[in-house]
C-alpha cells in the first residue's frame, strides 16, 4: 500500500514538475518588462520556480522508480533531494513575501531610473539607454499607461521639453501606431488627446504583481503541502525495506 501510495505520489510529482515549470515560465514572459525595471530578488523567483518544476519533474520519475525496484538508497537519496526542493520552495516564499510589501517602493524606485534613461537616450546624451527605451515602450503600450504617476514624468522633464517639445510624450502613451517616435497631450483645438494614456504605470505595475504574488505564495504553499506527504512516505517505505531487506539496482 505504501509503494503504491509514493508511485501515485511521484505521478502527482511529475504534474507538479510542470506546473511550476510553466507558472515559472508565464510569470517570466508575461511580466518580464515589468520585473526588468526592479534590481530586487523578486525578480529571481520566476527563475527559481522553473529550476524546481525541473527538478521535481526529474525527481517525480527518480521515486518512481525507486518505488517500482524497492530500492532504498534510491529511496534515500530521492527522499533527501525532495527535502532540498522543499527547502528552494521555502525560500522563494520568503522572498516574495518579503518583496511583497516592498513592490510598490520597488517598482517606483525602477520606473523612474529607466524614464530618466530613456529620456537620456531620446535626448542622444551618453548616459542613455536603448533597453530602458525598449523596456518603458513595451510597459506603457501593454498596460495602456504612461510614465510613473502620469505624463508629467515626460512634460515636467526639462531635457525631455528641450528635445521633443511641450505637451508631448513618447508615442507608446498613445493609442495605436503613430508615424512619430513622439505624441501630443493635446488637440489641434487645445483639448486633451483622447487616445493618451493618462493613467500612470506605477499603480497598474503594482496591482498585476501584487495580486500575482499572493497567488504564486499559495499556489506555491499547496505544492509543499503536497511534496511533505511524499517525503514521509519514501521515509515510510525505505524503513520498511530495511525491514524486510532492500534490493540492489
Amino acid at each position: 500500500m505504501i509503494k503504491l501510495s509514493l508511485v501515485v505520489f511521484n505521478i502527482i510529482a511529475v504534474i507538479i514538475g510542470l506546473a511550476l515549470l510553466g507558472l515559472g515560465a508565464y510569470s517570466k514572459y508575461e511580466y518580464g518588462e515589468i520585473l526588468a525595471v526592479t534590481s530586487s530578488s523578486f525578480t529571481s523567483i520566476p527563475s527559481l520556480l522553473m529550476i524546481l518544476g525541473v527538478l521535481i519533474f526529474i525527481l517525480g520519475f527518480l521515486g518512481c522508480f525507486g518505488s517500482f525496484r524497492e530500492n532504498r538508497i534510491l529511496l534515500i537519496i530521492y527522499t533527501i533531494l525532495l527535502v532540498l526542493v522543499l527547502l528552494g520552495e521555502v525560500v522563494a516564499i520568503i522572498i516574495a513575501m518579503i518583496y511583497k510589501g516592498k513592490i510598490n517602493d520597488t517598482i517606483e524606485d525602477g520606473l523612474e531610473e529607466k524614464i530618466v534613461s530613456y529620456i537620456e537616450y531620446n535626448n542622444n546624451t551618453k548616459n542613455g539607454d536603448e533597453d530602458a527605451k525598449d523596456i518603458i515602450d513595451s510597459i506603457q503600450v501593454s498596460l495602456d499607461c504612461c510614465g510613473v504617476h502620469g505624463i508629467e514624468s515626460y512634460t515636467e522633464s526639462e531635457m525631455w521639453v528641450a528635445t521633443n517639445g511641450e505637451n508631448t510624450v513618447p508615442a507608446s502613451c498613445c493609442e495605436g501606431e503613430l508615424e512619430s517616435e513622439i505624441c501630443a497631450t493635446e488637440s489641434n483645438n487645445g483639448t486633451a488627446n483622447a487616445d493618451l494614456y493618462s493613467e500612470g504605470c506605477l499603480d497598474k505595475s503594482s496591482s498585476i504583481l501584487n495580486s500575482n504574488a499572493g497567488l504564486l505564495i499559495g499556489v506555491t504553499i499547496a505544492f509543499i503541502l503536497i511534496q511533505i506527504v511524499g517525503v514521509c512516505l519514501g521515509c515510510v517505505l525505505c524503513k520498511r525495506i530495511a525491514r524486510d531487506g532492500y534490493k540492489e539496482v
